[in-house]
C-alpha cells in the first residue's frame, strides 16, 4: 500500500494524517451516553484492533491522552510488537497533583512528543498565567521528548511563536472548543486556518471533523487545501459500527494529498 506522505517534528517523521485517541478514552463530544458506548466498545483488545488497522492503512502515529489507560494498552499493544509512534497529551490540569513528575511517567511509554493540554493552555492564558509554559515545557526537553503546545483560541499560536515558547509543534482545534464547547462554527474553522498558515512551525490539527459531525471527504479537503505543507491533522476514528473507517480515512486523506500534488494546490 502507498504510503501517507510525513512530515518532520523535531527528528522524526509524522504521518499527514494521525489517529486521535480520544474515542478510546470516552471523550465524544457529543453527550454522557456516547462516551459511555465508546468507553463499553473499546477494551484493550479494541483498541489495538484499531491500531493494527492503521498500520495496515499507512498512518505511523498515534496523538492520545496519557491516562492510565492509553499508557498501559500502549504498553500491552507494543509487548505484541506494534509499531506506530506515540504524541502524548498531558492530561487535564485537575488530574494530578505535579506535572513534573507526571511527565517522567508518561516518559516511560516512550512517547516521542508529549504537548501541553490545550483546555489546560486556555485556562492559563484565561488567568493570565500563560508565562508559566515556559517552565512547565522544560521538563518534557529534559526528557528527550519532542515539545508541543496544545489550544483551542487561535491567537495563542500566534502569541506564543512571537515570545519564542520553546517548542517544536503545536496542536490546534479547528473549532474553539474552549469558547463554544459543542457548537462547531464555520467562522472557528477560518479563525483557525488563518493562525495556522500565520506560524511557519508545524500545527497538528484536531476537531478536523467537528468530532464527528463533518463528512469525512470534504472536511479532509478543506483542511488539507488550508493547512500548511509542514502540517497534519489527527482524527478520532470509531469503528464499532464502520469497522474499516480507519482504511477508509487513509485512503481519503492519500486520494487528496496525491490530486493536490498532481495539480499543484497548497497541500502539498
Amino acid at each position: 500500500m502507498q504510503g501517507i506522505p510525513t512530515i518532520p517534528i523535531a527528528a522524526h517523521r509524522v504521518t499527514r494524517l494521525i489517529i486521535g485517541g480520544n474515542p478510546y478514552s470516552g471523550i465524544s463530544h457529543h453527550s454522557p451516553a456516547k462516551s459511555q458506548e465508546m468507553e463499553d466498545y473499546y477494551t484493550t483488545r479494541q483498541i489495538i484492533a484499531d491500531l493494527r488497522q492503521a498500520e495496515r492503512s499507512g498512518i505511523n502515529t498515534l496523538l492520545a491522552r496519557a491516562d492510565r489507560h492509553i499508557m498501559r494498552t500502549l504498553n500491552e499493544y507494543r509487548n505484541a510488537g506494534g509499531t506506530l509512534q506515540w504524541i502524548a497529551q498531558t492530561p487535564k490540569d485537575i488530574e494530578y497533583a505535579d506535572l513534573g513528575a507526571y511527565l517522567e511517567i508518561i516518559a516511560r511509554y516512550k512517547p516521542i512528543a508529549i504537548y501541553h493540554h490545550g483546555g489546560t493552555t486556555d485556562k492559563l492564558y484565561a488567568q493570565g498565567r500563560l508565562a508559566s509554559l515556559h517552565e512547565n515545557l522544560k521538563p518534557i526537553r529534559e526528557l528527550g521528548c519532542a515539545v508541543g503546545i496544545g489550544t483551542h483560541e487561535p491567537s495563542l499560536l500566534k502569541h506564543c511563536y512571537a515570545e519564542g515558547y520553546d517548542v517544536d509543534f503545536y496542536v490546534c482545534a479547528l473549532y474553539n472548543h474552549t469558547r463554544h464547547r459543542e457548537l462547531y462554527l464555520p467562522r472557528d474553522r477560518d479563525l483557525a486556518v488563518a493562525a495556522i498558515q500565520a506560524i511557519p512551525v508545524p500545527v497538528i490539527a484536531i476537531k478536523v471533523l467537528a468530532a464527528g459531525r463533518s463528512e469525512p471527504r470534504a472536511a479532509f479537503q478543506f483542511a488539507l487545501e488550508n493547512l500548511k505543507p509542514t502540517d497534519a491533522m489527527a482524527v478520532g476514528m470509531y469503528t464499532q459500527f464502520q469497522p474499516d473507517q480507519v482504511r477508509q480515512n487513509a485512503e481519503s486523506v492519500r486520494e487528496l494529498l496525491n490530486r493536490c500534488s498532481l495539480t499543484g494546490r497548497r497541500a502539498l
